[in-house]
């Protein structure tokens, strides 16, 4: 029996060293606050009490965007000054030769709707003006052309002909050279014809018995 008790005895000194003492009678307590932390943050994820302030920010970043778009779109922007090159710029006519200019009126306004043989005998007839001293001109081929009254139907407005202008081109050229031309340089007087023709002449009017010489062109 005693032998018994002892192993008894043994065998319960373990279970009550293994067993702890609860907090309480250990002298240590949470404190109250700590067992309700969990309740009093869990307003912090509350949608309903956070949902202003979303839907605030959404707005404001839908907002924001735009205006400063439009901030964008009122500066002004720099104007640059882009110098013309030789591709941009658009081609301009040649200048043109005033005295070929100033034939090429004279033959299209006097010679109105007759040919250009006739043209260019008008063109002539102010050439040998220019260069006669004898009979009252010998002014200089502009000055001559532009001598009030001497022309028949001369209007110095008129749009010209390109090909009457290059025909002035070919008389000048023929002066500069001394080349043959079309007409004897003492003819100086000249009688539009009804049927488009123009006689020229070396006389104004005859002299006693003397009747002038002309020609007659088509």
């Amino acid at each position: 029996m005693d032998q018994l008790q002892n192993e008894e005895q043994q065998t319960a000194v373990p279970e009550r060293r293994s067993q702890r003492k609860p907090a309480a009678q250990s002298g240590f307590r949470i404190p109250e606050f700590l067992t309700k932390i969990g309740e009093d943050v869990r307003w912090y994820y509350d949608v309903r009490l956070w949902s202003p302030l979303i839907l605030l920010l959404l707005i404001l970043a839908l907002v924001l965007p735009g205006k400063g778009k439009k901030q964008e779109e009122v500066i002004p922007q720099e104007t640059v000054d882009v110098q013309p090159t030789a591709e941009t710029e658009a081609p301009t006519e040649a200048p043109r030769d005033p005295e070929a200019l100033a034939l090429a009126i004279l033959a299209d306004s006097v010679g109105k709707g007759r040919s250009d043989n006739v043209k260019t005998i008008i063109m002539w007839i102010a050439v040998n003006r220019s260069e006669d001293r004898a009979n009252g001109y010998g002014l200089s081929l502009l000055e001559e052309i532009a001598r009030p009254n001497q022309w028949q139907g001369y209007d110095e407005t008129t749009i010209i002909y390109e090909s009457t202008y290059e025909i002035a081109l070919e008389v000048l050229e023929t002066v500069k050279t001394g080349g043959l031309r079309p007409l004897d340089n003492d003819m100086l007087w000249l009688v539009l014809n009804d049927d488009g023709s123009v006689t020229v002449r070396n006389q104004f009017t005859s002299k006693g018995n003397q009747k002038w010489n002309e020609k007659t062109i088509k």
